[in-house]
C-alpha cells in the first residue's frame, strides 16, 4: 500500500520539517544491556536495526511491541510485533530469544503492556535499549521517563534523515504529517500524565505552527 495523499512540498516546508525532525531525534551511546525493546511501527528498518544490535551482542533478548493501528493494518497481515519478529526469525534469531507483545496501539500501551507482559513472565531487565524510528526517539524517552522510571534505558534508532524516511508504504508528505503530530503529542501529553515535559525552542514552535497552517494536520489529535 502506498499512501496516495500528497501535496507539493516546498523547500520551506522541508526546511521546517527538517528542523522538527532533528529536534525529535535522540541517539544515545548504547551499552551492552539485558533487553532490546522495540516499539514497532510501519518501518521495518527499525526491526533490522534491532536484529543487527542483537547479532553484535548488545543484548540477549529482543522484545517487539505493537499491535495494529489505523495505518499499519493496511501494511502488515499480522501485528506489527509479529511482522517484525518474522524478519528476526528469518535472520536466524532464536525464537526463544524473542518476546512478542502484540496488543498495543500507541506508545503508552507499548510501555504499559510490555511491563505487564514481563511481569507475567516473571522477567526483570534492568538495562534496556529502547528503539524506534528516529523521529520518535524523544517521545519515547519522555514517555519512559514518566511511565517506566524503574529501569535504565538507552534510546536509539537506525540513523537516517527525513529525506530518507519514506519507504514503499509512506511518502514524504505523510512523514511530515506524522512528525507534526508527534511534536503535538510532546507538547500536549504531559498535561495528561503520559510523558515528562520538555522545553520546545521558539524556532521549533514556529516551524510547527507554519506546517499546520500549510495543511500538514493529518496526524493531529483533537
Amino acid at each position: 500500500m502506498i499512501v496516495e495523499n500528497q501535496k507539493k512540498i516546498t523547500e520551506e516546508d522541508l526546511e521546517f520539517a527538517n528542523s522538527i525532525w532533528k529536534f525529535l531525534y535522540i541517539q544515545e551511546n548504547i551499552q551492552k544491556s539485558d533487553l532490546i525493546f522495540v516499539l514497532c511501527s510501519h518501518d521495518l528498518r527499525v526491526a533490522q536495526y534491532a536484529i543487527d544490535l542483537y547479532k553484535k551482542g548488545f543484548a540477549n533478548y529482543i522484545l517487539f511491541s505493537g499491535g495494529l493501528n489505523f495505518f499499519t493494518k493496511h501494511i502488515f497481515p499480522k501485528s506489527e510485533a509479529e511482522s517484525f519478529a518474522e524478519l528476526a526469525l528469518s535472520q536466524n534469531i532464536p525464537q526463544e530469544k524473542i518476546i512478542i507483545e502484540n496488543e498495543s496501539s500507541n506508545t503508552g500501551e507499548n510501555i504499559q503492556f510490555t511491563k505487564q507482559l514481563l511481569n507475567s513472565l516473571n522477567l526483570k531487565f534492568n538495562k534496556i535499549i529502547a528503539i524506534q524510528k528516529p523521529s520518535m526517539t524523544l517521545r519515547i524517552k519522555l514517555a519512559l521517563d514518566k511511565q517506566w522510571n524503574e529501569g535504565f534505558f538507552y534510546i536509539s534508532s537506525p540513523s537516517y534523515s527525513i529525506s530518507d524516511a519514506p519507504h514503499s508504504h509512506i511518502n514524504l508528505f505523510m512523514i511530515i504529517n506524522e512528525i507534526v503530530g508527534d511534536l503535538q503529542r510532546i507538547i500536549e501529553y504531559p498535561k495528561f500524565g503520559f510523558q515528562s515535559e520538555t522545553i520546545i525552542p521558539d524556532y521549533i514552535t514556529k516551524a510547527y505552527n507554519s506546517l499546520i497552517e500549510k495543511g500538514y494536520n493529518l496526524h493531529l489529535f483533537q
